[in-house]
């Protein structure tokens, strides 16, 4: 039994690595997020802050890695706290939550799946650990 899970896991493994890639993940504490490319999509697969399950993660899909990547650090330029809402499908709206904490703006993104009423949180990450995610260079820390 216990062979035959291991066997299962390795495959599902391997077979992930084939059909999508890694652009970017990022832990903050005990909670990670990673940017997966798969075929033409790009889909964000994170640990909810509001539960203690760190796995399976959430996830959420978009079209257009530049296009979410700009339009979340367009909002760190905003000094106050605000939110910004993007519908990235029929059935998924994603909020990003801009908060000035210690001194600095943070974002965290609130993903909505409207399929089945559930709602997921990310930690609150830097403009440097969005560069990350986006598999983005930067000269300094933010």
């Amino acid at each position: 039994m216990r062979t035959k899970l291991l066997f299962l896991v390795v495959t599902f493994l391997l077979s992930a690595s084939i059909y999508c890639q890694e652009i970017g993940s990022v832990k903050n504490g005990e909670h990670t997020i990673s940017l997966i490319k798969t075929n033409n999509k790009f889909a964000c697969l994170y640990s909810d802050v509001n539960t203690n399950i760190l796995f399976p993660k959430r996830s959420f899909v978009f079209p257009n890695k530049e296009t979410i990547h700009s339009i979340i650090m367009d909002g760190f330029r905003n000094e106050s706290n605000h939110q910004v809402y993007v519908q990235m499908n029929k059935y998924t709206i994603v909020k990003f939550e801009y908060k000035r904490m210690n001194g600095k703006m943070v974002v965290k993104i609130v993903h909505n799946n409207l399929a089945n009423s559930k709602i997921g949180n990310t930690a609150f990450l830097t403009p440097f650990q969005i560069d990350e995610l986006f598999g983005k260079k930067t000269e300094t820390k933010a």
